[in-house]
């Protein structure tokens, strides 16, 4: 026996209701729970600045009453970026000339602070403390083409 159409609509626009009806009440019935306490992060534990031989990366800008750029090869082994601000002598200046011309002689290094000098994490890079390392006219004859050997100390912050 065959179901009118019109009584075909009835039941199927039933049944839809009574499933509306059904997936609201479970919806309704489901209980709201929330929770509280605590979570945890861990900061790294921050590395020093490495610094390396920078003689392959110097220029000849000195001579006696002048002022030269210092060369930094830095090493950054940090996950995050650094800036270095500030760097300051920390030892006795030396030449590949010898005695008759290390620091005795006139050579001197200005500390620098204020600097801006960045490396990304985990970055090398040969960094120029511009105008830093001076030359007196004091210095020997034998200081033509030496190379200076500039102990230092340099302070950098996180740059992220």
């Amino acid at each position: 026996m065959r179901v009118p159409r019109r009584k075909r609509r009835i039941v199927v626009s039933a049944l839809v209701l009574v499933m509306g009806v059904v997936a609201v009440g479970v919806g309704v019935g489901a209980w709201s729970i929330s929770g509280t306490g605590n979570g945890a992060a861990k900061a790294t534990t921050a590395s020093s600045i490495t610094l390396a031989d920078a003689t392959a990366f110097t220029s000849a800008d000195l001579y006696p009453g002048a002022t030269g750029n210092l060369k930094l090869r830095a090493t950054n082994p940090n996950p995050f970026p650094v800036r270095i601000t500030a760097v300051s002598g920390n030892g006795t200046i030396t030449s590949d000339k010898g005695a008759a011309c290390d620091a005795a002689t006139g050579v001197s290094l200005a500390n620098q602070s204020g600097l801006t000098l960045d490396l990304a994490a985990g970055q090398t890079a040969t960094l120029t403390v511009a105008s830093s390392v001076s030359m007196t006219n004091a210095s020997d004859n034998s200081c033509q083409g030496a190379v200076f050997t500039v102990p230092v100390s340099v302070t950098a912050v996180s740059n992220a």
